[in-house]
């Protein structure tokens, strides 16, 4: 089979849906094509897979694609018309509502990460199939744990409203307990309030007054009185050794309870598993349906669940959250979905082997 993806190359977006399961299809004998720049020449492919909704000329694709008999298939792994205004991409993303809404009528099959997003997009288009995020675990390397216990987050921009709800417990808890919090990601600046100086700098004073800018301010005031080390975002290549290399113990994924959030997926869980650190996260979803140490959305809960990871036997739960993610989200598993998916089997077709269903199992 012959796939073409049609999707950037820079983001944790691109690693997830294109860059691991691409991986793994090509392994499988498949050839898989993606979009470079220059004069590159391409071969008339099986399946084109549109990603998000990143391209203006999505229109006179899909016709190029229906005059071929190619299939037209869609990804999406966020509801695009969900993102909050405090959410950095928001501006950037109105014009493209359009493109995005025009690929999920008019695809073939629309992929994606949930079925809660799955059920969200069917008001588009009823022909959705889940291809949950998966690991690569060629790309893990826990490294050893020694000294004082490390609490972390590692994100990207999106998440500046979600880090503080765990904030006021940790700051709680550092007066009894030997941590640090370790943050990693958000900006690539040497620190938050570099960040903050160097948007203020170029918008003035009406940056303050944004949905960002005062979303930025109340992390940071957060984070006053909590000790903690920051590390900038690195290339996407590089993130899964990064995250190994913070040497966590206690990764937190603290989330608002918000339309759009439910529609995401687990990633950090993912993530975190596989470096080394066992997950506690906000008990809302997507988290609650995967995640087995969630905390209420306030400061009593973070602090509870929080504690009780710190006085925890963390090993043996840690190896009961790897396994989990090794079995039901690893993509030696679950590269059969896409598979199936790009080699045209309907959405209400595309349920997996009993092997696969065994292991996609939560």
């Amino acid at each position: 089979m012959n796939i073409f993806f049609l999707t950037e190359t820079e983001s944790g977006c691109y690693k997830w849906r294109s860059g691991i399961p691409g991986k793994y299809l090509t392994r499988r004998g498949h050839t898989v094509q993606l979009l470079a720049k220059g004069n590159a020449m391409y071969e008339a492919p099986d399946a084109m897979v549109f990603f998000r909704a990143h391209f203006q000329e999505a229109l006179k694709l899909v016709e190029w694609c229906r005059k071929r008999n190619v299939r037209v298939i869609f990804d999406t792994d966020d509801a695009l018309d969900l993102v909050p205004k405090e959410n950095l991409n928001h501006g950037l993303l109105q014009p493209r509502l359009p493109i995005y809404e025009f690929l999920l009528r008019e695809a073939d099959l629309v992929t994606t990460t949930t079925d809660t997003l799955a059920s969200y997009l069917r008001r588009w288009n009823p022909n959705v199939a889940v291809l949950p995020n998966s690991v690569d675990p060629e790309e893990w390397h826990p490294q050893p744990r020694s000294g004082e216990t490390r609490v972390g987050w590692s994100g990207s921009p999106t998440h500046f409203t979600d880090l503080p709800v765990a904030l006021d417990a940790i700051r709680d808890l550092q007066k009894r307990y030997p941590f640090k919090l370790v943050l990693q990601g958000m900006c690539k600046e040497s620190s938050l309030d570099e960040l903050h100086q160097v948007l203020y700098a170029r918008w003035g004073k009406p940056y303050t007054e944004t949905p960002l800018g005062k979303s930025i301010k109340h992390l940071l005031a957060k984070l006053e009185g909590i000790r903690y080390e920051f590390h900038p975002n690195v290339p996407v290549g590089q993130h899964s050794q990064m995250v190994c290399d913070l040497a966590l113990d206690i990764g937190i994924a603290p989330l608002l309870d918000n339309s759009f959030n439910h529609h995401k997926s687990c990633i950090k869980f993912y993530e975190f598993a596989m470096s080394g650190a066992v997950t506690v996260a906000s008990h809302v979803l997507p988290y609650s349906t995967e995640v087995p140490v969630t905390a209420k959305n306030n400061r009593e809960g973070w602090k509870n669940k929080l504690e009780l990871m710190l006085n925890s036997d963390r090993e043996s739960l840690l190896r009961e959250q790897r396994d989990w993610v090794m079995t039901h989200r690893n993509i030696e598993n679950t590269v059969e979905l896409w598979e199936r998916a790009y080699a045209g089997e309907g959405a209400g077709s595309l349920e997996p082997t009993a092997e696969a269903a065994s292991l996609l199992q939560v």
